[in-house]
């Protein structure tokens, strides 16, 4: 099973929301779309399932042309930020529905609830309602729900956003391993660069529609194919400064380190966050991030250096990466 977008196109009156959008999931593989609000992550889920259609290009499952298919005959498994349970609905209920509106027999009805409730570990909610829940229960139902769809595809539109930090931190292994053990592809959204590192095999960088970087986690984070991609990955943010030869750099915080000489810096803050510090410093380059050891003990007045391996430059005028091996 596989997913395949080629040339898409979404035009919303004059305005392209989505254009020349290309990706492939693979079977068994988690690919993130990550992103600034409106840059088109929302709007390539709702296309992939059929909600709307295309101006141009294909969308295909398992090599077969769906863009022209109705939703419901794709055999998606969506789950959503709200989760959209029926507050009248018990768990069983929420759950059997769409199987009962597909007619299917009463007794493979319950075979099929008791197999998702097992699966997800909610066994003994089956008589609850919605209100009775917690968030990483009602997660749990909507993903069971997605699960008794038998999908060809999962698209999970940023489903932990509701929970708290603790709670998502908790749950993001054991979602990855269920929604990953069937072997669909799954397609995640999410703003949160962090969720998106720990549950995708790789992550395609929207910006204003349009694909700005796909790969691995790694690879992102290492080799950054723009400025918009190197501020945009990775916490805390990189330094962004202009270089002598007229191009940008960028260096990590973590990659900053003391020295007896070098970059003259002045402590402005620093945030206390238990394993390290965070250190803002102002310099002839402005404001930079460091992250040092939390048991450091910080002078008002500093000298930084850093690696030239660790430095990443870019072309002033599109932003784009440049190799240092080029210059």
């Amino acid at each position: 099973m596989s997913l395949t977008l080629e040339n898409i196109g979404r035009r919303i009156n004059k305005n392209w929301i989505i254009k020349g959008l290309n990706l492939h999931v693979a079977k068994g593989e988690c690919l993130a779309l990550l992103g600034p609000s409106g840059c088109g992550k929302s709007s390539t889920l709702r296309l992939i399932a059929g909600l709307d259609k295309p101006d141009e290009g294909t969308i295909k499952i398992n090599h077969k042309d769906v863009t022209n298919i109705s939703p419901v005959n794709r055999r998606i498994g969506m789950v959503f930020q709200s989760y959209a349970l029926y507050p009248h609905l018990n768990v069983a209920d929420n759950l059997s529905l769409g199987l009962r509106i597909r007619g299917v027999p009463v007794s493979e009805q319950k075979k099929r609830v008791n197999n998702a409730l097992g699966l997800m570990q909610i066994e003994s909610l089956f008589k609850r309602f919605p209100s009775e829940l917690s968030g990483g229960q009602r997660q749990r139902v909507a993903l069971a729900r997605a699960i008794l769809r038998d999908p060809k595809v999962y698209l999970l539109d940023e489903p932990m956003s509701n929970l708290d930090a603790q709670l998502r931190e908790e749950l993001r292994p054991e979602l990855r391993n269920l929604i990953l053990k069937g072997g669909q592809p799954v397609v995640y959204v999410t703003h949160d660069q962090h969720e998106a590192m720990a549950m995708a095999n790789r992550i395609a960088v929207l910006k204003n529609g349009r694909l700005e970087q796909i790969g691995t986690p790694e690879n992102l984070y290492a080799k950054p194919s723009s400025i918009f991609v190197a501020s945009f990955i990775g916490r805390p943010q990189m330094n962004i400064f202009p270089d002598k030869s007229g191009l940008i750099k960028a260096i990590r915080p973590e990659d900053l380190k003391f020295s007896n000489n070098g970059l003259k810096c002045n402590l402005v803050h620093k945030e206390w966050l238990g394993s390290s510090q965070l250190l803002l410093l102002d310099s002839q380059n402005g404001l930079l991030r460091l992250l040092c050891g939390s048991e450091e003990s910080i002078p008002e007045e500093i000298y930084i250096n850093w690696s030239s391996e660790k430095e990443h430059y870019f072309d002033s005028n599109t932003g784009k990466r440049i190799d240092k091996s080029r210059q």
